[in-house]
């Protein structure tokens, strides 16, 4: 609804123009009405309405008076000026202010007539206010990313309690971090904290500013109504809660909220930031689709961003002693350990991603002394993606049971299997075929083809095909690099026929599995 104040001194005409439309049938809303131009502008601070119907000639502060006074406060609000005089100049000093929408002879004035106006002024007021909104959004996010002004300058209504949340995108776990949330594979997402907040009404919390961080993560700040004490954490949480139900509702990509909140001052507001970015950031802690409030997570203290914990030696001596010993229990255990220690009194996320990489250095170490082609195991192990720390432990020990039952089948491989599988891997991107590798070998091409097919079950171009797709889905995993590029790093000439390959291989096209498509 648009909030409407009427301004006249005579109060018949009040009544009439209240009589002429049904108001809230058009969206408008009569808030409250004055016989002049002081009680008006008291009335407009408390109120804060989007238009205002004012008389020109008014005793105590005329209308001219009034909206000067109003348009100096900045407060946006659009006037429709009426008067009983064809005063022209008057008209021409009314519309010089800025804010007045139009100017109307009251006897001349319909139904129709006011309510065109009324949407004019509407739309006027609509446009003006995206612009003011974009403006203090901007504002805002300076000032609580430590580079902009007070708060009280950006917004002098804004003050504590405060609550702080921040919306994200829920994305699976990468191997390779991302840069604040950016992956360059996600749409823009737009939202409206102001149309949303509406949904909890009536809330003792109204919306200071929304700002968006980048593609996938969305700020808002909130201060409290009523601030007499800092007693509504309650109702914080429920207003994130109607948030997060009406987001989810929007499309089937599930969202996770971080939320913070604070009594104290707006000084505290850019720890309150920084707490519900870094709990972003460890979503993989928590899982998707979480409402959480970060004031209660074990994250790190602030200040300490360059804390990181390595393996903890025993777990990774413990798996290497597994692998020696062909153990499944012992290296299952140390696996677990490995895990379980990363998200004990607090969340080690760089410790996660030293786990990762040292584990799969592990796989492909092993995989390349039995012959086989290195691989990017996340990706690779599960259709499901892995949105919690637990379900990347349990991909790990996949992985490792397969490695585990594949040893007895593949660590007796020949010397000369060895040698042409060597050779395959230094050479895959060249367009090679079985007889370049026997003559670099020295083994006769009928008897490779016996090889292949006794000790790896598969034939040489079996074999040359797998290691070449495993080496494009690192590539379009890890990279950014171009469509032909990635076609010509693998060996293959042709774009569509290496396109054909990839998705009579895996099921999809180069370009579905790097937008996504590997975790359907």
């Amino acid at each position: 609804m648009n909030k409407i104040i009427l301004v006249d001194d005579e109060r018949i005409a009040l009544e009439h123009t209240k009589s002429l439309l049904a108001w809230d049938e058009y969206g408008f809303e009569i808030m409250a009405t004055a016989t002049n131009g002081r009680s008006a502008l008291r009335l407009c601070e408390e109120i804060r309405p989007h238009i205002m119907i004012v008389d020109i000639r008014m005793p105590v502060m005329d209308g001219l008076a009034l909206i000067r006074a109003v348009s100096e406060r900045k407060i946006g609000v659009k006037f429709i000026v009426m008067s009983a005089y064809e005063d022209f100049d008057y008209a021409r000093q009314a519309i010089s202010i800025g804010s007045v929408s139009s100017y109307l002879i009251k006897h001349e004035v319909d139904r129709n007539k006011l309510l065109l106006e009324l949407n004019k002024a509407k739309e006027s007021w609509e446009a003006d206010e995206n612009q003011r909104r974009m403006q203090r959004s901007d504002q805002l996010k300076e000032m609580i990313t430590g580079t902009g002004l007070p708060l009280t300058l950006v917004d002098s209504s804004a003050a504590p309690p405060f609550g702080m949340l921040l919306v994200q995108k829920d994305v699976p776990f990468s191997a390779v971090p991302s840069v604040n949330g950016e992956t360059g594979l996600l749409p823009s997402l737009k939202w409206s904290f102001a149309e949303l907040s509406r949904l909890s009404d009536p809330t003792p919390w109204q919306l200071v500013g929304e700002f968006a961080l980048n593609r996938t993560q969305l700020v808002a700040l909130f201060s409290q109504k009523n601030r007499a004490d800092c007693t509504q954490r309650d109702s914080f949480k429920d207003l994130v809660a109607v948030l997060q139900a009406h987001l989810n509702r929007q499309n089937n990509q599930s969202k996770s909220i971080y939320y913070s909140f604070q009594c104290h001052d707006s000084l505290g507001l850019r720890d309150s930031f920084r707490r519900v970015e870094a709990a972003a950031r460890h979503a993989v802690f928590c899982g998707n689709a979480q409402m959480l409030c970060v004031d209660d997570l074990p994250l790190l203290p602030l200040g300490s961003e360059n804390y990181a914990s390595a393996l903890h030696h025993e777990y990774l001596e413990m798996l290497v002693e597994g692998m020696g010993q062909n153990d499944l229990v012992k290296m299952e255990k140390a696996i677990k350990n490995q895990f379980h220690s990363l998200g004990g009194q607090r969340w080690n996320l760089p410790g996660l991603y030293e786990t990762v990489h040292t584990l799969s250095g592990l796989l492909n170490k092993r995989n390349a002394a039995l012959g086989l082609p290195e691989i990017d195991p996340l990706p690779l192990t599960d259709k499901v993606p892995l949105y919690h720390i637990d379900d990347i432990m349990d991909s790990y020990i996949l992985l490792f049971r397969k490695l585990f039952s594949s040893m007895g089948t593949h660590d007796r491989l020949s010397n000369k299997l060895l040698r042409a599988l060597k050779h395959i891997q230094e050479h895959f991107h060249e367009d090679i075929a079985i007889e370049d590798v026997s003559h670099a070998t020295g083994i006769s091409p009928s008897y490779l083809h016996q090889l292949f097919k006794r000790e790896l079950s598969r034939t040489f171009l079996d074999y040359l095909t797998e290691h070449r797709i495993n080496q494009a889905k690192l590539i379009l995993s890890r990279e950014d690099a171009k469509m032909t590029e990635v076609c010509a790093r693998v060996g293959y000439r042709s774009p569509q026929h290496f396109s054909q390959v990839f998705k009579k291989t895996t099921g999809m096209l180069p370009h579905q599995f790097r937008h996504g498509g590997r975790h359907l």
